[in-house]
């Protein structure tokens, strides 16, 4: 009996991978092949060789989560963003750590692991939101800059929020406010130079059955899979000035979106000469704002309204007189 409850459990073991797979945090890959949920394409970069996104794992343990990429750097950045479906950012590049040229459409990741230059001390893991903070992390990367790297990171579950879905996104990026040259999962908006938008992103189930304590007995490749979402930013619900003629102040500006974004209102004269930022870079959805107009003088503006998410405008006619 004895002799086949250890048979048993040896041909259990060998038809189900045990998810709970404690990496040791020391340099060295040890993470299996069933624990690669991205695979870049070969000599995809836009930036030569030295600056090539390889494979990205992830498998986790009841308390942590184990994060690890293969990729080859130099002289630039590397950002492993992850969406634990509980909020976060749609555009990189007003973050106050490691800002830069990218937008996100269908997931918002609220959580960054970043280094420099094969530099993990450079770097380290964030929270992500209108300010950024530190989160409590192991990790190390072992490589040296034009050279095949392998970073893994580990962190605790409870820092983050113990989600039940998280979606990655992993990119090769320039300096500061600098756009991207690789990407795993590949995405047509990363060309190397300009503004992208990413929109495809890898989902892995951690939590499947929702029960709080992340799933045992299972591969994480097969819970993973590549989502491809719609382009899609705030838009402006609503927009008025109340009122829209007038001789004295306050005048009301209402503006209300589908989602939070960064809005401004720009005031310009009737010639189409730009004066200043009425509202300038506030995270909002909905905003009543009091303009005081007393240093306006007589004659006909206009008020630009726009978000730095959506390069859609409105524009809105003022009197004062």
């Amino acid at each position: 009996m004895r002799k086949f409850l250890v048979l048993s459990s040896l041909f259990t073991l060998l038809l189900y991978p045990e998810t709970f797979h404690s990496i040791q945090i020391d340099g060295e890959n040890d993470f299996s092949p069933d624990e690669a949920v991205v695979i870049d394409d070969a000599n995809d970069s836009y930036w030569s060789s030295q600056n090539e996104l390889d494979t990205l794992f992830l498998t986790w343990n009841a308390e942590t989560l184990f994060i690890g990429c293969s990729y080859t750097l130099n002289n630039n950045a590397l950002l492993i963003f992850l969406d634990t479906e509980t909020g976060g950012i749609d555009n990189a590049n007003g973050l106050d750590w490691y800002p830069r040229d990218v937008r996100f459409s269908g997931a918002k990741p609220d959580f960054l692991v970043a280094l420099w230059n094969c530099d993990l001390s450079l770097g380290g893991v964030r929270k992500l939101g209108e300010n950024t903070s530190p989160v409590s992390y192991r990790g190390i990367n072992s490589g040296s800059p034009g050279e095949k790297n392998f970073l893994e990171v580990a962190i605790p579950f409870e820092l983050l929020g113990n989600p039940q879905k998280i979606s990655l996104t992993a990119l090769i990026c320039g300096g500061d406010y600098a756009g991207a040259g690789d990407v795993m999962p590949d995405d047509p908006s990363v060309r190397g130079s300009g503004n992208a938008i990413i929109n495809i992103f890898r989902e892995i189930t951690i939590d499947g059955d929702g029960d709080g304590v992340p799933d045992s007995l299972i591969a994480p490749v097969d819970v993973s899979k590549t989502e491809e979402y719609k382009v899609s930013f705030p838009e402006f619900k609503s927009v008025f000035i109340n009122p829209s003629i007038a001789q004295t102040g306050p005048v009301a500006i209402h503006v209300e979106l589908t989602d939070t974004a960064t809005l401004t209102v720009a005031l310009f004269t009737e010639e189409g000469r730009f004066l200043k930022n009425v509202i300038e870079g506030v995270r909002t959805d909905f905003i009543e704002y009091s303009w005081d107009i007393h240093d306006l003088d007589k004659g006909i503006y206009i008020l630009k309204f726009y978000t730095s998410e959506n390069r859609g405008m409105l524009k809105k006619a003022f009197v004062r007189y």
